[in-house]
This record gives structure tokens, sequence and C-alpha cells, in this order.
């Protein structure tokens, strides 16, 4: 079976900020910007819609898009605040990480769709940490309800920065649910879905949202995919050589899959790339390649 398709550009929202560790190193990230980053290493031109501010990161961030060949015309520039930062800790090897509160990616505001190249039929990818401020969430409510579109979202729940209410409109509005285990409990739970098996959970949870596809990753245990009236589909996770690190892997998964949307790709082969790709960059320190030249190789094997 192949994906309904027909869109003319994906737009991704939310946030870009700057992971700083305990020597003071930084590295750019958020994950809708990962995304944005991947989709245009793998050959699309996403308009990434985000608010930095007006100091040395937010121009990092613009010359960073400048050198993939990004548009920059959805980057807001906040006059006073920020642009966002996590501080990195680790105890006994674990990361912790504090997220900076109130800075630009809190305050944005709808774009005009004319003025940032925004075009008719559109994948429109979020995910929930942006709706944090009350200025942001209204923004992205006001988008997601925008005609012409199907919206995926890649729910983030992290506390204190979300709330009930936020996961029942998220699913009311998606067409694409993208959870990982312990989301998928918190979403069964407050849909009211008592169901103890994962396919009988996440079955429900389509259903009952009426999603065009409900997304399960598991980590090393790989990805189920879950489509409206089909099957749903398993496929486990790509052998990694050379393993560097996770971060980032989980992003490029999601990036195929809305390549794989917009390119009417089969369920099953969306879920086998997307798997491959996020294996592809454990490979790698960080969240995305320095070189955006990474993915031709794997592009290319999908040509054939």
């Amino acid at each position: 079976m192949n994906v309904n398709t027909g869109f003319d550009q994906v737009v991704v929202f939310g946030e870009v900020l700057f992971d700083i560790f305990p020597d003071r190193s930084m590295v750019i990230g958020g994950a809708p910007f990962n995304v944005a980053c991947h989709l245009r290493g793998l050959g699309l031109d996403p308009l990434f819609i985000s608010r930095v501010g007006n100091d040395r990161l937010g121009r990092e961030v613009i010359q960073h898009m400048h050198s993939w060949s990004m548009s920059t015309k959805g980057i807001q520039v906040d006059k006073i605040k920020s642009t966002g930062i996590v501080q990195v800790r680790f105890d006994q090897g674990e990361p912790f990480y504090e997220i900076q509160k109130d800075v630009a990616y809190d305050y944005l505001h709808p774009p005009d769709p004319k003025e940032c190249g925004m075009l008719s039929k559109r994948l429109f990818y979020h995910g929930t940490l942006a709706a944090r401020s009350d200025i942001s969430a209204e923004t992205l409510y006001s988008m997601a309800s925008w005609k012409d579109q199907q919206v995926f979202c890649d729910i983030n729940l992290r506390d204190p920065w979300w709330n009930h209410k936020l996961v029942l409109d998220v699913v009311s509005w998606c067409s694409y649910l993208k959870v990982n285990l312990a989301e998928l409990d918190q979403v069964a739970g407050i849909l009211g879905i008592r169901h103890v098996e994962i396919e009988k959970k996440a079955r429900a949870i389509q259903e009952k949202g009426g999603l065009e596809g409900l997304v399960l990753t598991m980590g090393d245990q790989g990805a189920m995919l879950f489509p409206r009236e089909t099957e749903s589909l398993y496929s486990s996770a790509s052998q990694v050589d050379s393993y560097q690190d996770a971060v980032g892997a989980g992003d490029a998964f999601r990036a195929v899959f809305l390549l794989g949307i917009c390119r009417r790709w089969s369920w099953k082969k969306i879920l086998e790339r997307a798997l491959a790709v996020a294996a592809r960059v454990c490979t790698i320190q960080g969240a995305i390649p320095h070189d955006p030249g990474f993915y031709k190789s794997l592009t290319r094997k999908w040509e054939v």
C-alpha cells in the first residue's frame, strides 16, 4: 500500500537551541532543527519555522542554515530574548538536561505564508516542547489548524513542559503520531485506553485518534507502524558498525519517515529506510553530520 501524498513542502516548526557541556563546548541542536537539517541532506527543501535571539548564537544558527543551503525565511529574530540553550551535566555517566526558560523560541509568532515561501499543500511537522509557553503554543495551535496540510507530531512528554490537554489536542489534529514506549503508555492512559499488550494499545490510539498512522519506536528493539486500515508492520533495528553515539538518531528516523510520505514509498520501505538512516547516524558524533554529502550513499541505494 502506498502512502497518500501530494505535498509540495515539509514545514518544520519548533525549537533550535545549543547544548552546552561542562567543558563549555556547544553543539547546535533541537529536535525540529535536526529534522529539518536531515530533510535537507536527504534532498528536500524544508521550511523551518523557529525564533532565535539577536545574539551570537542566533547568528550561528542562520550561518549554519546558509551552509546547508536551507531557507532562513522562517527564522524570526527576537530583539530581547536570547537564543535557546540547554545545560548538559553528567552524573555517574548519565546525562541530565536543564532547558533554559523564557528564550526566543518561546515567543514564536505565526509567519506570513507568502513572505516565508510557504507552499500550498504541506506536511506540517512539530514536536511539543515549543508549546511550553502561551505565545508559541497559540502559534502552534493556529498553524496546526491551517488547511491543505497533514500534521506529523513527535510528542515529547518532558516534565514539566506538557499537560493532558496538549496531548488530547495533538491527537485530535495530527495525521501521524510518533511515540516511544513510555509515551505510548502515557498517551493511552490519557485517552482512557486500558489494553496491556503493546500492539493493542498502539492500535487503539491510532483508531481512537483517527490517525493515518501511529509510529512506535522501541530503541534497539526496532520500530512498529500502525497505518489506518492496514496491518501493523515491524522492523528490527539496523546493525550499527563503528558506533559513536545515538544523539540525533531519532531525528533522522523521523526525517526519513517524512521523506517517505512525500515520495510515495510503501509503509514497509519507510520503516526499513528510517531505521537504516538512524543506524547510520549512530556512527557519527552528534545529531547531524558536518558534511551534507553524508547522505549520498544512502539515497543512491534508494534510487536503484
